[in-house]
């Protein structure tokens, strides 16, 4: 047992080692934290550095004068936060509960979690232990003994802080601050290893690694936790990018000590662990990261990430931490939107975002449950956090909040299960149930989003109530165990298409009660009321509280027939577009009985189903959708791979797995050879093949792969990108060139094996030294490079030597372009740097290049991104071309007037900084050369010659195309302004239409002979939402646009509604309905894949359902050989879904996969093997644009919108362009990121 002097000791400064030297005691509140029962209100009861948090208030602020009364719903609840002040009565946290934080890493310097890392004693022995001012052996009782040199009841950083060896200071060695070498301070203490001014644990890892792995866990040295994203003992943020301190903080930041603000469990202590450069990240660090947590006790496992895949090892992760009693809390993301995000969706996590009060500040406000608009929604939210810092503030705070539930039980003598933590926070929330937002008074309902009683997609369970959490332990209310395992969240169920029962698999228990009811029922909708609740199975009742209910795969809960199941329902507030329209919720609802009283419990599983009463999808092709167990975020390509004369279906998995599937027997079939499996994830192989990767083989986890689920030799690389196919080494037969995420190049043969001078992993990037002396390493990760090992850009294959052969074109994440030869040596003249000199510093290449020959000289021009950033914000980024001579051009490896900037908003790490979207090639004024398409993020997409001519200024190049003359003579350059939509548009007006974090695709879309540009993004108003707020935007639009190559105009039906973002795709084109006018195919992360023509409609049967985020560009062709297209995409929940078409492979196809063709050039003039690029008999002009019909109900028929303007649209295209411009300047400035940082 804790003593109350321990725990009251970790949430004060006494002993903090917040700079070189120890720190003084602040003015604590010795009375702090008060008695149960003490009026928050008054601020005696707060602790020295509380700052009047309104969001862990449990009573509502006094409103300034003026301010409109509160509402309903908040009169109701009595607070205007999570009531963690009174929480705080019962428990501040205790030091042995620890909570993981995977992250961007840590600033060991930070002053308020530097004495709150969990320090690991089992590295941490003999001579590694504390010493006194005299080297003696420190005191401390019981397993303290040796390590508590202060005598505070814990064993932090500060014990070290009279340990000789820290002291002195070193003459002439300085420290540095802000991670940056160039800022020097003052002179080192002789402790200070990692040279950040201040004692911290990360000195400790420096000084004392020794390579021994002393508690013999399976990771040599973690004696402050690990980094999984460089593999190495030392979590510490190189690049500075604070996101993870920041996590840490909200959770867990030192309390009542004077220095910035407490964080929600003060006494718990946090161990930091690594899995990326920022919150998007690789899955399956932050699987290895979970993994470690579990194995080393921690009761909560805090992710605040997006990344950007889902793999089995990942979900196996997750079930491992909740199988060991650690609750996954886990970001809905923050793009007010209802796409999945990962790792979260899984299951057993808990899903938070934020809500937060909608005026200027807490006491003007007459609300605190507004949702934020930079925070996520959808079937798989389980709480509301208040918070105004999106989604990543709500995992920090949620949390802390679980670090406070697991100390009140420890406290109590109980150890929760994580099933149980998760109930209580789901049935002691306090329920957002906002009247107003159903009002029929539109200046009401409208500033609203919608709420109803109980459970919703907005809302989730509703807000989080710390202190109902503190009483249901100390009350002994623990909640039934209920847990739904399958099907999975967002299953898309297809009548016919396997199995006619549907087993509902899970578990009930309620091991502390006498007994348990439960029963398992459906309802039509995401958020159905609950007089719409059908049973599946007859209400089980009084079963035995030691009984578990189902909790095997073959002792399901219930079953469901998918073809019995009426979807219908009216469409939720949310859903105008039918996104929901095939979904049903599933619920399992139990009540435990104990003596005296009942306590609930509840899950919910929400799941599409395609049938006949639902209209069914006559397309899909036999044997579709396919489960491929991962997701899919790498494009398909569809290629003879076997050589029997169909094409195949080859489809890449974040899992590593190359699938190459046939369907030559009419269903799809894996071709002989695959699946081929990448290399096995660093840490995980038994043959690293590296001296510098460690193994964690013998971590509990590995070792014991029969009982813990968990097999490292499945655990393989992960793909993300598309592949490039093409006959590499002249044997007539196609080989298959792909990229893992982690760094490695692959060329396999037609049977699935390597060839020869393959694989080929990317060069290591390492941290840049500490030591200002030590000369940094080429390349390396710090504050100035974002360098690092890893590839995302697909492979380009194309002839760049004229000998008649194919290389391999690669850009890469140390910030080069590479070119390989089919033997797996680079091209003389091979790799270029790719560096803007104004950049402030080098990062990636995200983009798959663009291949053209525009010197004439036979030789290909590359064309390339960068996520490098210039200018004030870093809101532009520089664009490249790039000689086929490389390095050995007479002029430099760049062309003339290159690099150019254009204007490019930062508006995520990683994914959206710089240009990050793939240029595309073609000729767009008929002079036999190719010009280059770039996209950045929040601007008009720019088409620039091969001499763009001298800049003057960002995005505004002075060759830019087309050239349109205007009636008065004057001259206009580039596309017009993307504020004048197109007369036979849906999209509401006023408004702007911006590129977002999409990448562009040409085609001919109006059959005029001239190449159009095709982007899609979002509208001003949703773009300003991202920065976060409290008011519903009014004029939400995601938008595909599409602009005429001749005119610069967008096309008749252009912009076109979408549901969602397009978060990294590419657009196909081709004639889909066989009427000669080609279609833009492309998906969207809210379920459908559209086929929409220039004038705005859908072809027949399209939009298709998939249930799932498709970030993978479709592929087009005929996979059945009948001669008709076919179209395949996959989904991030792992479907891989085919439909026939009545379009002929002779038709037009102009764009039939990722980056154009099979070889991924981006070059439109690249010759296919199928369709023709021009069919039509004549151009498509506006006239012969049929206004769509009035769609009544269905908003998913032809148009996509409403066809509505606004009170004051501007009326002239002069004035129209001028809006759009305006709204654009002010707007975006808004945009960028409010994510937590240091």
């Amino acid at each position: 047992m804790l003593s109350r002097r321990a725990l009251c000791a970790f949430t004060l400064t006494a002993c903090a080692v917040a700079s070189a030297t120890t720190i003084g005691a602040h003015d604590a509140r010795a009375a702090w934290p008060p008695a149960r029962g003490a009026d928050m209100r008054d601020k005696t009861n707060w602790p020295n550095d509380y700052a009047a948090r309104w969001n862990y208030a449990s009573f509502l602020p006094e409103q300034q004068p003026g301010t409109p009364p509160y509402l309903s719903a908040d009169k109701k609840l009595g607070a205007s936060g999570m009531s963690i002040d009174k929480a705080w009565t019962f428990t501040v946290g205790r030091p042995d509960v620890r909570i993981a934080v995977l992250d961007s890493g840590i600033h060991w310097e930070s002053r308020d979690l530097v004495n709150k890392v969990a320090l690991n004693q089992g590295e941490l022995r003999g001579e590694k232990r504390p010493k006194t001012e005299s080297g003696g052996v420190c005191g401390g009782q019981g397993p303290l003994a040796g390590y508590d040199c202060n005598g505070d009841g814990l064993f932090t950083i500060a014990d070290y802080a009279n340990d000789p060896r820290m002291s002195p200071d070193v003459p002439g060695e300085k420290c540095f601050t802000d991670g940056d070498r160039t800022k020097l301070g003052a002179d080192r203490k002789k402790g200070d290893q990692n040279r950040n001014c201040v004692l911290d644990p990360g000195d400790l890892i420096e000084l004392f690694s020794d390579g021994v792995d002393d508690d013999a866990n399976g990771y040599k040295d973690d004696i402050a936790g690990w980094d999984f994203f460089k593999d190495d003992n030392n979590p510490y943020d190189d690049t500075r990018y604070g996101h993870g301190t920041g996590e840490a903080r909200d959770a867990a930041a030192e309390g009542n000590n004077g220095i910035d603000e407490i964080g929600v469990c003060p006494g718990c202590t946090f161990v930091p662990l690594r899995v990326g450069d920022s919150f998007i990240t690789d899955v399956d660090d932050f699987a290895q990261a979970t993994v470690y947590a579990a194995d080393l006790g921690v009761k909560v496992v805090q992710e605040a990430l997006g990344t950007i895949n889902q793999t089995p090892f990942a979900k196996a992760a997750i079930d491992y931490a909740y199988t060991k009693g650690a609750v996954v809390v886990a970001s809905m993301a923050d793009e007010n939107s209802r796409h999945h995000n990962m790792p979260g969706v899984a299951n057993h996590t808990l899903t938070v975002h934020t809500v937060r009060y909608n005026g200027p500040n807490p006491n003007a406000s007459s609300t605190f449950l507004n949702y934020d608009t930079c925070s996520n929604y959808g079937a798989h939210l389980s709480m509301s956090v208040s918070g105004t810092r999106c989604s990543s503030e709500a995992t920090g705070r949620a949390a802390g909040i679980a670090g406070l539930l697991y100390s009140m039980a420890a406290q109590k003598g109980i150890e929760l299960t994580a099933e149980e933590a998760i109930q209580i926070f789901r049935m002691q929330a306090d329920d957002i149930d906002v009247e107003e937002s159903r009002s029929p008074d539109p200046e009401l309902s409208g500033r609203l989003y919608f709420s109803k009683p109980g459970w919703d997609q907005r809302f989730g369970y509703g807000r989080a109530n710390a202190e109902r959490m503190m009483k249901a332990i100390d009350e002994l209310r623990i909640p039934p165990e209920v847990d739904i395992t399958s099907p999975e969240w967002f299953t898309p169920l297809v009548a016919g298409r396997g199995p006619g029962q549907v087993a509902i698999a899970g578990r009930v228990s309620a091991r502390r009660a006498t007994s348990y009811d439960y029963r398992v029922e459906w309802a039509p909708g995401v958020e159905p009321d609950d007089t719409l609740f059908k049973p599946l199975v007859a209400e089980k009742t009084n079963v035995p509280g030691a009984t578990v209910s189902g909790g095997t795969a073959d002792a399901p809960l219930a079953a469901l027939d998918p073809s019995q199941i009426d979807t219908t329902h009216p469409r939720d507030a949310d859903s105008p577009r039918g996104e929901n329209d095939r979904t049903i919720t599933i619920r399992v609802r139990a009540i435990a009985h104990y003596p005296g009283y009942d306590v609930p419990g509840e899950a919910r599983r929400a799941i599409t189903i395609t049938n006949e009463k639902n209209g069914g999808d006559k397309d899909l092709l036999p044997g579709f959708p396919l489960y491929l167990g991962t997701s899919l975020e790498a494009s398909p390509k569809l290629a003879d791979i076997d050589g029997d004369g169909l094409r195949d279906i080859v489809q890449l998995g974040s899992d590593g797995l190359v699938h190459v599937l046939s369907m030559r027997t009419g269903a799809p079939v894996e071709a002989s050879g695959f699946p081929y499996r990448t290399r096995v994830v660093d840490g995980l192989a038994q043959d690293p093949g590296d001296p510098a990767v460690p193994s964690y083989l013998t971590a509990p986890a590995y070792a014991q792969s029969q009982t813990s689920g968990i097999v490292p030799s499945n655990i393989h690389e992960a793909i993300m990108s598309a592949p490039a196919i093409a006959d590499l080494d002249g044997d007539g037969k196609q080989e298959i060139v792909f990229v893992s995420y982690p760094g490695t190049l692959y060329v396999i043969d037609s049977r699935g094996k390597d060839l020869p001078g393959w694989p080929k992993r990317m060069p290591l990037v390492p941290s840049c030294p500490l030591d200002p002396a030590v000369k940094a390493p080429e390349p390396c990760m710090d504050v100035r490079n974002g360098l690092a090992r890893g590839l995302y850009a697909s492979p380009v294959v194309v002839d760049m030597n004229k000998d008649g052969k194919k290389e391999i074109v690669q850009a890469a994440f140390d910030g080069k372009v590479h070119v390989f030869k089919v033997d797996g040596s680079p091209l003389d003249g091979f790799p270029v740097e790719v560096h803007h000199p104004l950049a402030a510093r080098k990062n990636r290449i995200f983009t798959t290049p663009a291949v053209a020959d525009v010197t004439g000289d036979g030789i290909p021009e590359i064309f390339t991104g960068s996520n490098e950033e210039i200018g004030g914000g870093g809101n532009a980024g520089p664009i490249f071309a790039v000689n086929g001579l490389g390095t050995r051009a007479p002029g430099g490896p760049y062309l003339t007037n290159w690099p150019a900037v254009m204007t490019s908003f930062h508006l995520f790490p990683l994914v959206a900084e710089g240009v990050t979207s793939s240029p595309a090639v073609g000729d767009f004024d008929g002079d036999g050369r190719a010009e280059a398409l770039f996209q950045g993020n929040g601007a008009s997409p720019l088409v620039l010659p091969a001499d763009p001519g001298p800049q003057t200024a960002f995005g505004e190049p002075p060759a830019r195309l087309p050239v349109v003359r205007n009636e008065d003579g004057s001259e206009r350059r580039g596309l017009a302004p993307t504020s004048v939509f197109g007369e036979h548009s849906k999209a509401m007006r006023p408004d702007t239409m911006f590129p977002l974090f999409s990448q562009p695709s040409i085609g001919d879309l109006d059959q005029d002979g001239v190449p159009d540009v095709i982007a899609s993004g979002a509208s001003l108003s949703l773009a300003g939402a991202l920065s976060g707020g409290s008011v519903a935007p009014k004029q939400a639009q995601h938008l595909l646009a599409a602009w005429s190559g001749k005119t610069g105009d967008m096309l008749p039906g252009m912009p076109f509604v979408i549901e969602d973002f397009s978060f990294l795709t590419n657009h196909a084109v081709a004639d889909v309905n066989g009427d000669d006018y080609p279609e833009v195919i492309t998906g969207t992360g809210v379920y459908m894949l559209h086929a929409v023509d220039a004038c705005g409609r859908e072809a027949q049967g399209w939009p298709k359902h998939t249930g799932g985020w498709i970030a993978a560009a479709p592929a087009v062709g005929d996979v059945d050989g009948d001669r008709n297209l076919d179209v395949v995409v996959g989904t991030r929940n792992g479907y891989l879904f085919a439909w026939k078409t009545p379009g002929k492979t002779d038709g037009v196809v102009q764009w039939e996969s990722f980056h154009h063709d099979n070889a991924n050039t981006g070059n439109i003039a690249t010759p296919l093997e199928q369709g023709v690029t021009k069919r039509a008999a004549r151009p498509l002009e506006a006239a012969a644009c049929v206004p769509p019909q009035d769609p009544g109900d269905d908003i998913l028929t032809a148009g996509g919108g409403c066809a509505c303007s606004t009170a004051g649209e501007p009326t002239s295209p002069v004035s129209r362009a001028l809006f759009g411009a305006s709204l654009g300047a002010v707007g975006l400035a808004l945009i960028r990121r409010r994510r937590r940082a240091s």
